[in-house]
């Protein structure tokens, strides 16, 4: 399947669920002794999407890795995230569009969720680091237009 971005549109959706599919520290975070300055911190994120046209669901799967920073553009694995937000398109039909292989999905309805799934990540993130030695640790707020993809 093949997402290519699409003129606005009237969207009508809702959040239908969310999950925390996977959560882990590295042994490396083991390793520490006192949190890291933030700016030792950088974020990696893992943005795909999933439909159920029979559900009229609209879903992101959102991955985000802390990585440690070191010098000389060497980066350490810290922990990784995933996560899925499932959206709810009320006028789907009207909204996703398939051409043969090649699905249509307006980028207002990628960025709002991308927003949603985001701000949801970084909910389910702070609570699985809470009372650890990565509590600092909090992942920026990001433009959502980044998950959008990019038109020749």
């Amino acid at each position: 399947m093949e997402a290519t971005p699409t003129e606005n549109v009237q969207i009508t959706i809702g959040i239908r669920d969310v999950k925390l599919l996977h959560y882990e520290a590295t042994t490396r975070v083991f390793d520490l002794l006192e949190p890291l300055p933030n700016e030792k911190y950088e974020f990696q994120f893992d943005f795909k999407v999933r439909l159920s046209e029979h559900e009229m669901l609209f879903e992101v799967l959102l991955g985000v890795t802390l990585f440690e920073k070191q010098p000389e553009n060497v980066k350490i694995e810290l922990a990784k995230i995933s996560t899925v937000t499932s959206f709810k398109v009320d006028n789907y039909n009207e909204v996703i569009r398939k051409n043969g292989e090649v699905v249509n999905i307006p980028n207002q309805l990628i960025t709002v969720a991308g927003g949603i799934a985001v701000s949801t990540v970084r909910g389910m993130f702070a609570i699985c680091v809470k009372d650890t030695i990565l509590a600092n640790a909090v992942i920026p707020i990001i433009n959502p237009q980044v998950f959008v993809p990019k038109t020749m």
